[in-house]
């Protein structure tokens, strides 16, 4: 049988992964819910799984398992978060995380992830459907073509950009047409989608 703990600052949580893995044949030896409490208790036992949140009020589950994993590889750690971005799921993939299950997922997917691990299936899984990010990019734009984007998201003219940069109406036109064709935008509606999604700007 294999020996879990659950980490995660809600006690519901625990409680409820705890009857479904009971069920489905594992033995949760222990629960924490903070940063120190787990890493008291995996300093002092050393189970087969550790199911860890990433938000702990305390830390981070990923620095449990960086910390955990320079004591003892025999812990196989499932990352179990609502954080459904592709930089968590980095972050727990390189701290050492033998899988990533977002909580929206059944949870005998959960269970099933498990099951696959302890059989000796070393291959990264991912359940859930996780959000890819979109590398940011400057667009060789300059800095003072920036606070021109940047004053274009509040909607103001061509004038009143001139007026808040110190700037001529035609020095601004000129700025834009440069912003536009960077962003291959046609319109303004354009190059703000591009520069939102990008983070050139702030929403």
């Amino acid at each position: 049988m294999n020996n879990v703990i659950i980490i995660d600052d809600h006690a519901l949580i625990r409680s409820g992964l705890t009857d479904a893995l009971t069920s489905a044949g594992f033995n949760v030896i222990a629960e924490a819910a903070s940063k120190s409490e787990a890493l008291a208790v995996l300093n002092k036992l050393t189970p087969d799984f550790c199911i860890v949140d990433l938000n702990l009020g305390d830390g981070n589950g990923v620095e449990i398992i960086r910390a955990m994993k320079s004591k003892t590889l025999q812990t196989k750690y499932v990352v179990l978060t609502m954080n459904d971005d592709q930089d968590n799921l980095d972050r727990a993939k390189i701290s050492g995380a033998s899988a990533y299950v977002l909580k929206s997922s059944p949870i005998n997917e959960l269970i099933d992830v498990l099951k696959s691990i302890s059989e000796g299936i070393e291959l990264f899984k991912v359940v859930g459907k996780v959000n890819k990010s979109i590398p940011s990019k400057d667009f060789g734009l300059t800095a003072k073509e920036l606070e021109v984007l940047q004053l274009l998201g509040t909607g103001a003219t061509a004038s009143i950009m001139g007026k808040q940069l110190f700037l001529t109406e035609a020095t601004v036109k000129t700025h834009l047409a440069a912003i536009y064709r960077k962003l291959s935008a046609s319109n303004r509606a354009q190059a703000l989608s591009i520069a939102i999604t990008h983070k050139l700007i702030n929403e």
